[in-house]
């Protein structure tokens, strides 16, 4: 099994491997996760569900081409804010496309409420969302590591695990009868 996922980021990465793992080991063997650099082809802070969601299939889709489509499924992952009523939360967005059929499967993290004083820095003042949690924390590359969820958590939940659940959900369509309860 070869999955190639469309990120170096270090967090997403390593939800993409322990999801693997976890889901394909024991069916079939080994499997090897590969990560691409590519472009998500949407705003470095994606502002709405849709926007998260259309970064998330051009990282799948073009990792597999990055693959030389070589590869089983092509992941992607993308984060981003997104209003509800009169609030703001984050949630990421994880595509699975399987490069044999081209079929997709969709997942997303749980979502989070964000705090004026963050939203105020993304609306206001433009700034990505990663590079505020670096500012707030002092610390470097927050998103590749504990990310935003693991910092506001205070460490009981990190961007990895969080993500994780949304994973499993968008490779459901390819665990499950798929005659069953899938259309084809």
């Amino acid at each position: 099994m070869h999955i190639v996922v469309g990120t170096t980021n270090k967090a997403k990465v390593a939800c993409v491997v322990s999801t693997a793992e976890t889901i394909f080991a024991v069916a079939h063997g080994s499997v090897t996760v590969e990560a691409v650099d590519v472009v998500s082809g949407v705003s470095s802070q994606p502002m709405s569900a849709e926007e998260s969601q259309r970064g998330a299939l051009q990282r799948a889709k073009l990792a597999i081409e990055q693959s030389g489509n070589t590869a089983d499924f092509g992941v992607g992952l993308e984060g981003g804010v997104e209003q509800i009523g009169d609030r703001w939360f984050e949630c990421g967005w994880m595509c699975v496309v399987e490069r044999a059929t081209g079929r997709i499967g969709w997942g997303s993290s749980a979502r989070f409420e964000m705090s004026q004083k963050i939203m105020r820095k993304i609306i206001d003042e433009k700034k990505e969302l990663a590079e505020i949690m670096d500012e707030l924390t002092g610390e470097t590359d927050v998103r590749s590591h504990a990310g935003a969820m693991g910092i506001l958590t205070d460490g009981h939940l990190g961007r990895a695990a969080a993500y994780s659940h949304g994973l499993i959900f968008a490779f459901a369509p390819f665990l499950s009868d798929r005659e069953k309860y899938w259309d084809s």
